[in-house]
């Protein structure tokens, strides 16, 4: 069986997603919102483990008036895109049977989310992008795959096998009612974070703050960029975002590395966890919430 969720959208009319599903204006997406309010892309379906989740990308997400940067989806749940644009969750069904992967000192468990494979000090499996995975487990919402390095992602199915420098990777179909699924989202602090953007102006309470870090010109058009793209965004895309008229090329580059280091500096002196802004070794920079962090992009018009 498939997982689907049915959403009762604002006119009253019944849609179905699965997986990789995105929800936005453009007329691409699976789910189009012919509204003004509604990012092109503003909303993603994802299966992560044994949950049928929905993530926000460019967009707002609210669920009893909080905004949430992802949401699980059970029946009855009312998710808020924009001021009157709702979804209510009328069912959810989930897949009887999913991958899983395995390894000698590896516990049995259901993939879900972006897995790091890492060979220190021993073998072991971490949820997230860390810079010292030798390879990497993901999925585009259907299917699953493993890269290592910059090299090509293999396509993954049970009965599947990867060695990393000896270390073998077994993957197999699980029953989602006979083994546990591991909260695979980041531990969220003890309180959570707000970031609020404003064009070239960045407001950000580290967690238990009363005052917000205050960040202005580059390194907050760096941070908003980041906002906006709600996923990991290659450092060329990035410093086009920032100097529109200029090639990427060395000096550019040059010139990213210092506005990332004047942001890093700031965050840092301000009480900011440090992996608010996180390079991955692929080029690409990403802006990471935790469950329970608040962030809002509010554009001067």
């Amino acid at each position: 069986m498939p997982a689907v969720v049915e959403f009762r959208l604002p006119d009253g009319s019944v849609a179905s997603l699965g997986p990789g599903a995105v929800i936005g204006r453009a007329f691409t997406a699976e789910l189009q919102l012919n509204d003004g309010r509604i990012s092109e892309a503003h909303a993603q379906v994802s299966l992560r483990g044994g949950e049928l989740v929905v993530l926000a990308l460019r967009g707002r997400l609210r669920v009893d008036g909080q905004d949430v940067p992802r949401v699980v989806l059970s029946k009855g749940l009312v998710l808020e895109l924009a001021r009157g644009v709702v979804l209510e969750v009328l069912s959810v069904k989930l897949p009887e049977r999913v991958l899983g992967v395995e390894a000698d000192g590896v516990p049995r468990q259901v993939l879900s989310g972006v897995v790091s494979v890492c060979l220190a000090p021993k073998l072991h499996l971490a949820m997230g992008v860390l810079p010292e995975a030798r390879a990497l487990l993901f999925s585009d919402g259907l299917s699953w795959f493993l890269r290592e390095g910059t090299g090509p992602a293999i396509a993954l199915r049970a009965g599947s096998q990867a060695s990393l420098d000896g270390q073998v990777l077994r993957f197999v179909e699980l029953s989602l009612g006979a083994v546990d699924v591991p909260d695979t989202s980041p531990r969220a602090p003890e309180s959570s974070l707000r970031l609020s953007c404003h064009d070239d102006v960045a407001h950000v309470w580290p967690a238990g703050a009363t005052e917000p870090v205050m960040l202005s010109g580059q390194p907050a058009q760096l941070l908003r960029a980041l906002l906006v793209e709600g996923k990991p965004l290659r450092w060329e895309a990035l410093a086009r975002r920032l100097w529109p008229r200029d090639e990427a090329d060395d000096l550019v580059r040059h010139r990213l590395d210092v506005v990332l280091g004047k942001l890093r500096r700031r965050l840092e002196a301000g009480g900011v966890r440090r992996d608010l802004v996180t390079a991955h070794r692929n080029g690409s920079l990403e802006l990471v919430l935790y469950p329970g962090d608040q962030a809002h992009d509010r554009r001067v018009a």
